[in-house]
């Protein structure tokens, strides 16, 4: 039998984006924070008669499914905005008591409201907790400027995208009282480790305990983790998804280099890898990890060994970690860190405190230009699209001009 020719001919919906919100069933990942599900929805004011080229899409769930899915390519992009909608419907679903197609202008500034102020919504923040515990809430702290727009931008695109094909008839975003203007940078990078704290976490590495066989692993997983991040400016989700096999020999005549090849942000599966120069210093950390991990000291091409593992990785079946791990994992070390500095260094301490583990990338990057590195070289090996956001790393020109001011005697009296 010939389908109708009047209606769009696709694949089934790929409602597996979002398996929480779709059943409580026993065999769907559990409901961040042990919350109900959300409303599916599909029947709100905002839906088109004839749906468009969604039409299959019995509920907004469906829907919001299908734009997501134009992301699989690029696994990165996908679970950013998977993280943004999810958090959008919960607050919409649980706080408004309305699904994606019955939002209005003002759900939409309330929205904006909770970002911007915390403290109007604390049934919303909470601690970091694993997803399946009851504390567990979507958001941990405010947001940075930057992070309130892309939230906003996520759901924004998503609704844009749906009036697009048809399947809403308008977009509330245009009915509310929210700017989506990106804020302008700041215009040096702040959120790095100096010379001196940079030393001081590389210390506190070396100093943690390795007298049983875990504090062992511990330190050996530790050690890697701290100096690839910044060494190969690796972005946390990157370093996840990596395998050693991607760490790639290339005989030259003046020898070996190692490369690793990354598809990382704005890349899909389809493009080709971008390439980073290892220093022969991080290929030497990469033989000891590997040789405590009774591995050969350098891997093959190909190899399908993650990037990082477990403490018992033959127990665990050779699993990589994932981010919350590696998140952790840095955190105790910063922490750790502070707490060596806080009697003699109290603002190096809460400098630490509010570190995450992307700041590893940033102090990588600002360290290479404080040696000399040029722009265009710091780009390529950070993968950064833009030369003017890296230009924030670059603090040389500011600190001549400091120079210069400090210098300054036109306050001074004549004796």
């Amino acid at each position: 039998m010939k389908p109708d020719p009047l209606l769009p001919v696709s694949e089934p919906p790929p409602i597996d984006w979002l398996p929480w919100c779709l059943s409580d069933a026993a065999d769907t990942s559990p409901h961040p924070g042990a919350l109900p599900p959300v409303p599916a929805g599909g029947s709100g004011w905002l839906i088109a008669p004839e749906r468009g080229h969604l039409a299959d899409c019995q509920t907004d769930l469906e829907a919001v499914s299908r734009w997501l899915a134009r992301q699989k390519d690029n696994p990165l992009t996908l679970e950013a905005y998977r993280h943004e909608l999810e958090r959008f419907l919960l607050w919409l679903g649980l706080e408004r008591g309305k699904a994606l197609s019955e939002a209005t202008g003002e759900d939409i500034s309330l929205f904006d409201d909770l970002l911007q102020y915390p403290e109007r919504w604390p049934q919303w923040y909470g601690e970091r907790h694993p997803r399946a515990d009851p504390r567990w809430r979507p958001w941990t702290r405010k947001l940075s400027a930057r992070s309130r727009h892309e939230a906003l931008t996520t759901v924004e695109r998503c609704y844009a995208w749906l009036l697009k094909q048809g399947y809403l008839r308008y977009n509330p975003f245009e009915a509310a009282a929210v700017r989506l203007r990106a804020p302008r940078l700041a215009a040096v990078q702040a959120r790095y480790l100096d010379e001196r704290l940079w030393q001081a976490v590389l210390a506190q590495v070396q100093a943690m305990p390795q007298t049983t066989a875990t504090q062992r692993a511990r330190y050996e997983r530790t050690r890697w983790v701290v100096m690839a991040l910044y060494a190969l400016l690796a972005r946390a989700s990157e370093f996840c998804n990596a395998r050693m096999g991607d760490l790639v020999p290339l005989r030259r005549p003046s020898g070996v280099q190692w490369w690793w090849q990354v598809r990382g942000k704005h890349r899909t599966e389809a493009d080709a890898p971008d390439e980073v120069p290892i220093p022969p210093a991080l290929i030497e950390a990469l033989s000891r990890y590997r040789s405590h991990l009774g591995l050969n000291p350098l891997p093959e091409p190909g190899e399908p060994t993650p990037m990082v593992l477990s403490l018992y990785p033959k127990r665990d079946g050779w699993a990589p970690v994932n981010r919350s791990t590696l998140w952790r994992l840095i955190k105790q070390v910063f922490t750790a860190t502070a707490d060596q500095l806080e009697a003699d260094d109290p603002d190096g301490a809460a400098h630490l405190r509010a570190a995450s583990p992307h700041w590893l990338r940033h102090t990588g990057i600002t360290h290479r230009l404080d040696d000399g590195l040029g722009l265009k070289e710091a780009q390529a090996l950070s993968r950064h699209r833009s030369l003017k956001d890296l230009g924030t790393y670059a603090h040389a020109d500011r600190d001549a001009l400091y120079a210069r001011v400090a210098g300054w005697r036109g306050l001074e009296t004549s004796p």
